[in-house]
């Protein structure tokens, strides 16, 4: 009905003003009056339905000026009206999706310029001592003596060779590890076991560990091993941001939200500072004392493949929350099947 409303109103604006006619001719002046007033308020009527589209489309245009581009235009009438709302939330929702591709190619593009940057700048202080080292080798070598210190210059050249030849070996090795993760063999994992192993791994520690599971039952489509590997970083992570507090705590919970499995991993430890919070899922950025900077990039990865996400909260000398989102179906192209 609503979608002939307009049409309606209209016809009867001509109806009426046909019958105010009729009425002056009648010299009715009375209900020529009243037909005066029910023409107003029908043409009003007009005019506020027009004047309510029209603060729709302000509000949606000011919202988009913004930078809210979630809002859609709101609509319950058919037609027209409808097949131009439908058009308008259409059209949106494909600016957003271009939107969101554009961002995150151009935030990929720099994560890889900057790994390149990373990736180079490693290589060549490793490799120029290495050749550096090797030529005052091959100098001493060809001399027809060697005395002590011709020896010892030897020796710590090779040695340093060593190092820096290992710690080159090593960053590769890091880099592999973050190109080379497993498919996730998706299973319905029950958390109950699943922290009853990472609970076993960390007796002993300072910090004390509490867990929370709820309901008691709750399973996660999951690949386990890989799953074992996040929450291990994760709690490792928590362990050494509460190293130096006497009463250091972890809060590892798992429960449903809004249909979804969830994760935390809370501590009170000294938290992230704010300048690091947009970079620690970068991989190799780090802010601990040699530390690789993989270790939180690569448990994105892995959620990532199981069609989650993993975000973080943290306050300075407050402590940090990491929070793992489980999809609530299994991926697709992965079977689900009971964990045993």
């Amino acid at each position: 009905m609503k979608q002939y409303r307009i049409f309606i109103k209209v016809t009867l604006l001509v109806l009426l003003a046909f019958l105010l006619a009729f009425l002056i001719n009648k010299a009715l002046y009375f209900t020529s009056a009243l037909i005066v007033l029910i023409i107003l308020l029908v043409a009003y009527s007009l005019y506020y339905d027009q004047q309510k589209v029209i603060r729709k489309m302000e509000h949606m245009i000011n919202n988009i000026h913004y930078g809210d581009l979630n809002i859609s235009f709101y609509s319950t009438a058919k037609g027209a009206e409808g097949n131009l709302a439908r058009s308008m939330n259409e059209a949106l929702s494909t600016f957003r999706t271009r939107l969101y591709n554009s961002v995150v190619i151009e935030t990929e593009n720099e994560a890889w310029q900057k790994l390149v940057r990373v990736l180079t700048h490693e290589i060549m202080n490793s490799i120029a001592p290495i050749i550096s080292l090797s030529e005052t080798i091959t100098e001493r070598a060809i001399q027809n003596e060697m005395n002590e210190d011709d020896y010892q210059t030897m020796l710590q050249s090779i040695q340093s060779i060593h190092r820096r030849s290992k710690g080159l070996l090593d960053f590769v090795e890091n880099y592999r590890k973050l190109t080379k993760i497993p498919a996730p063999v998706i299973r319905s994992v029950p958390v109950s076991e699943l922290f009853d192993h990472i609970e076993q791994l960390f007796v002993g520690e300072k910090t004390s560990l509490h867990f929370s599971i709820v309901p008691s039952n709750l399973h996660i489509p999951a690949d386990r091993s890989l799953i074992e590997q996040v929450l291990i970083n994760l709690v490792k992570n928590a362990i050494e941001a509460c190293a130096d507090l006497p009463d250091g705590e972890i809060q590892i919970k798992a429960f449903r939200k809004e249909g979804s499995s969830m994760i935390t991993v809370s501590d009170n430890g000294r938290g992230i500072v704010s300048e690091a919070m947009d970079k620690i899922f970068v991989p190799f950025f780090t802010t601990k004392p040699g530390g690789s900077g993989i270790g939180l990039s690569l448990c994105r990865q892995i959620i990532n493949r199981h069609g989650g996400s993993i975000s973080v909260t943290s306050e300075e000398e407050k402590g940090s929350t990491f929070s793992i989102s489980f999809p609530q179906e299994p991926i697709r192209d992965f079977k689900l099947q009971k964990y045993s």
